[in-house]
């Protein structure tokens, strides 16, 4: 599906039920999601699997949701941001672990 059609799902979504209601659902989702995490290791079969792809999927539709409840604001470009940000930190924490 693409985006624009997501789009506005999201939007009929947000407009039904609020932005408040949509941020409780992301959080309701990011449990679901941990939780899945770790049933997946400590089962690690087909089902635990299928759970982590299924909450996976959730919190990245709510996340769009809230990506779009903020665009105005630059959410993304600050996302972004972040990632490069802790993604630089990770790689220097590898760096320094292998000369340990």
């Amino acid at each position: 599906m693409n985006l624009e059609i997501r789009e506005g799902i999201y939007k009929k979504a947000i407009s039904t039920w609020g932005e408040t209601a949509q941020y409780e659902m992301a959080q309701e989702e990011s449990t679901e999601l941990a939780l899945a995490v770790r049933k997946h290791i400590r089962k690690n079969d087909d089902h635990s699997y299928s759970n982590l792809v299924e909450e996976i999927a959730d919190v990245e539709i709510m996340i769009e949701q809230i990506k779009m409840m903020n665009r105005q604001y630059g959410i993304e470009k600050e996302i972004e941001f972040q990632k490069l940000e802790k993604l630089h930190r990770l790689n220097d924490r590898l760096d320094k672990k292998q000369f340990n």
